[in-house]
């Protein structure tokens, strides 16, 4: 596994570590107070089963590629790489996929089904929601690309190179 045990790799590992970090972080501040005729509700993201999910996922892949960044080139963990990648890429983009969604229904709403939008009551939360999911997608690019690498770099062996 030569390309992610490369210099290149592991600061593509440390920037897709830091990205997901930082998605994970900026979810968990969105919250916001709205404020109506006599009563003031308090929206947070904690209350959407899919932002915890997302947050779950940003934490742990993010845990993951800082111990790639750190683990001996020499080491044997290393073929367990291309296995790892492809299931935690999968994990990060679907956990991404989902909290986008939850965030464009709340900030769009739908109006065939009477549900109705809370931009406008909260948009300080909206904005950090749509952010982290932004955030959260740079994340599975880089991971997506780690992946794409590790396995021209796993398989390339077997690949017939046909030169003229």
């Amino acid at each position: 596994m030569q390309s992610n045990t490369t210099n290149f790799g592991r600061c593509m590992r440390g920037f897709a570590a830091v990205a997901t970090l930082t998605a994970a972080s900026v979810m968990l501040s969105a919250h916001q107070t709205a404020t109506y005729t006599d009563s003031s509700v308090l929206v947070t993201f904690g209350d959407i089963p899919s932002y915890w999910c997302f947050i779950f996922a940003n934490y742990l892949i993010s845990a993951y590629g800082t111990l790639l960044v750190f683990l001996p080139r020499k080491s044997q963990l290393w073929q367990l790489v291309v296995a790892l990648d492809s299931v935690l890429v999968v994990i990060l983009s679907s956990s991404c996929s989902a909290a986008l969604a939850v965030g464009i229904i709340e900030r769009n709403g739908i109006p065939h089904a009477r549900w109705e939008s809370i931009y406008h009551q909260v948009p300080s939360y909206c904005a950090r929601i749509l952010s982290a999911c932004g955030i959260g997608f740079v994340g599975v690019v880089i991971y997506l690309l780690l992946l794409l690498l590790a396995l021209q770099a796993e398989f390339n062996s077997i690949l017939i190179d046909i030169t003229l």
